[in-house]
């Protein structure tokens, strides 16, 4: 299964967040090692507060870079992204970008009423989609990865001002809904 990975955060009726979730990686710069790169990278989730904590000596680290054969040690020309992880958990480096207002309606629906069906009120929604989720599922080219009821958002509310402000909003809305 190959595609992009997006969870979809859904309480009641409403997907009120999507973002894609992009696997650990870094981008060369022509002079600096991956394992260089990748401190860099550690250094900045500690600037930003972020848990996340990358392991260099992690042997999924070095069986993917050995897959495109690279190592630690080598140095990827500029502009060149190398990834470093196969899954997109923030937890283990992952970057997030918002896709919210661009998720196709029939994909909403999907989220919404896989949602329902669980009996759940808040939920996260797992897809990999072959495609982008702003076109209409295919069927055999988008997999629902997972259905999660604690939905956790404190990974992705700390890679970025924006995405803090949003989850801000989301955990208001939440509890104003609960109210109900």
């Amino acid at each position: 299964m190959r595609g992009r990975d997006y969870r979809l955060v859904v309480l009641d009726d409403e997907v009120i967040s999507a973002y894609e979730r992009i696997p650990l990686n870094i981008v060369g710069d022509d002079k600096t090692s991956i394992q260089r790169l990748l401190q860099m990278k550690q250094r900045l989730f500690i600037a930003a507060k972020r848990g996340t904590r990358i392991k260099v000596d992690d042997p999924r680290i070095a069986e993917k870079l050995k897959r495109q054969g690279l190592a630690l040690r080598s140095v990827p020309s500029l502009g060149e992204r190398v990834f470093l992880l196969d899954n997109a958990n923030l937890s283990s480096g992952g970057d997030a970008v918002d896709v919210t207002a661009s998720v196709n309606i029939a994909f909403r629906q999907l989220a919404v009423r896989l949602t329902s069906d669980m009996n759940l009120r808040l939920c996260g929604v797992d897809l990999m989609v072959d495609g982008h989720i702003s076109g209409p599922p295919v069927p055999g080219k988008y997999w629902v990865l997972e259905i999660n009821a604690a939905p956790g958002l404190d990974h992705y509310a700390k890679t970025g001002k924006a995405q803090k402000r949003i989850v801000e909003e989301l955990y208001l809305k939440v509890l104003r809904r609960l109210d109900r």
